[in-house]
């Protein structure tokens, strides 16, 4: 037996072994007590999404054996690609071809993993974080990378079997059994929310078969990241994909009716989806809704362990809690009022994090602007800053519909204070930078829509009045 397994037997402690010596602790008290004294520190990783599956990568790449990592992921998967999903919902990708870090990669690296478990409490005086198997792992450093949940809703009669949420591989599964199961007569979805996950479930479900009509509470789609314009142009686009829409209204209530031929062994009670009620009383017909309405950060931990928190666990600059020898990361933390659900400063703050428990720099994370940019079935869209006007801003746009393209660039104080752009996105990165250098464009308005050619113009422009 290695001395990390010996290791392992004395610090995960079973609370039914409290109170008995073990065989391996007492071979390990007499005959090594040098080992124990020399062991590595023990780094545990309470979570095991995209953002740990990073700062793995970080972390082996500056110091792959510093620490003794201990990785506890709630499903019973490694590490995989969750944007993907979509594409596993639609048949497009499989399970095994979105897994990042398969079971053998933590073995590789000697990292041990401990699939399908939960952290129930961490007790941050004693250092120790409990299993819901009772089992305790003692840390000198802790990481909570728990991620999100699906937002709840407010609609009424959410225990109904054919509800789902789409966060997953095991809620994808379902909902894919689910699909499967129902009669192919009667094959209709609802799915609820506009934002970018609304519409990839929307899509991969209606790919498979499926007819789907899309809820969404705003009278655009994703209209955090769209004007009404582009929104508009982008439900078009999907309603030539069969998806229909309901926008500007909430569902009030799920109905159901009693249905003795479907296999309801995993079902929450004995009645089964029929459709949905909206808020302003309409009815439409679905087997099956998906439910996509955003996230809220996983902070229970914080909750009961005397971490601070607010809407997410806090953290400062350095990724760190209120404990400092706890740290969180990804869409469960809090930095600065901000919450996260991007890709981008994820990755900037496993850097941080990286580079202060590898290299005990303290390399401040930086909540810097980043460009939203999306692929909502095959249809490039990017945006960034202000999407509607506001005071003091002008609002230059170019539209083609015959090319369905559409480029809108706001200017306050003439600066560039927002882009939206749908169609042709190949210019979004050359506008960011120049909203980002804060260069006055407002000289240059209206053909700086005209793209990279005039862009680089102002660029060259810029560099010959600074020299």
């Amino acid at each position: 037996m290695s001395t990390f397994a010996n290791y392992i037997t004395l610090k995960y402690v079973s609370s039914t072994m409290a109170n008995t010596e073990s065989p391996t602790a007492d071979m390990l008290r007499n005959k090594h007590c040098e080992s124990i004294t020399q062991i590595k520190p023990s780094l545990v990783i309470i979570g095991n999404g995209m953002a740990t599956g990073r700062l793995l990568d970080e972390i082996i790449k500056r110091t792959p054996n510093k620490y003794q990592i201990t990785v506890i992921g709630k499903e019973n998967f490694g590490s995989y690609n969750r944007i993907m999903l979509s594409a596993v919902l639609a048949g497009d990708a499989t399970i095994d071809s979105i897994m990042q870090k398969p079971p053998a990669w933590y073995k590789q690296h000697n990292i041990n993993f401990l699939s399908g478990s939960e952290v129930t409490y961490i007790d941050n005086k004693a250092k120790v974080a409990s299993l819901a198997s009772k089992v305790q792992i003692h840390y000198d450093e802790l990481i909570i990378a728990t991620g999100s949940r699906t937002a709840k809703i407010p609609a009424k009669n959410q225990n109904i079997a054919g509800i789902f949420n789409f966060r997953d591989i095991a809620d994808t599964e379902k909902i894919q059994a689910f699909a499967k199961q129902t009669s192919t007569s009667a094959k209709q979805a609802i799915v609820i929310g506009g934002g970018l996950l609304g519409l990839e479930a929307a899509y991969g479900l209606a790919l498979s078969g499926v007819e789907v009509t899309l809820v969404h509470r705003n009278k655009w789609l994703l209209n955090r990241q769209l004007d009404k314009v582009a929104g508009v142009m982008l439900q078009s686009i999907m309603e030539q994909k069969n998806i229909k829409f309901a926008l500007g209204h909430e569902v009030a209530a799920f109905e159901s009716i009693t249905e003795p031929n479907v296999d309801m062994k995993s079902a929450a009670s004995s009645e089964i989806l029929s459709g949905v009620t909206l808020t302003n009383g309409e009815f439409i017909s679905a087997q099956m809704a998906v439910i996509a309405t955003g996230i809220t950060p996983n902070k229970a931990l914080a909750e009961t362990s005397n971490i601070d928190f607010n809407r997410a666990i806090l953290v400062n600059d350095y990724m760190q809690t209120s404990d400092a020898s706890i740290s969180a990361l990804g869409e469960c933390c809090e930095h600065k009022q901000a919450t996260f659900g991007l890709v981008d400063p994820i990755w900037a703050q496993c850097i941080s994090l990286a580079e202060r428990l590898c290299n005990n720099v303290q390399k401040p994370f930086q909540n810097a602007p980043v460009p939203t940019k999306l692929k909502v079935s095959g249809v490039q869209l990017f945006s960034a800053g202000d999407v509607e006007v506001s005071e003091g801003s002008e609002c230059f746009t170019l539209l083609d519909n015959k090319a369905l393209i559409y480029r809108k660039i706001m200017v306050k104080s003439g600066k560039i204070s927002g882009i939206v752009l749908f169609g042709d996105v190949s210019s979004g990165m050359a506008y960011f930078e120049l909203m980002q250098q804060q260069i006055i464009v407002n000289t240059m308005m209206p053909e700086l829509l005209i793209g990279d050619e005039f862009v680089t113009t102002i660029e060259d422009e810029q560099k010959v009045s600074i020299a």
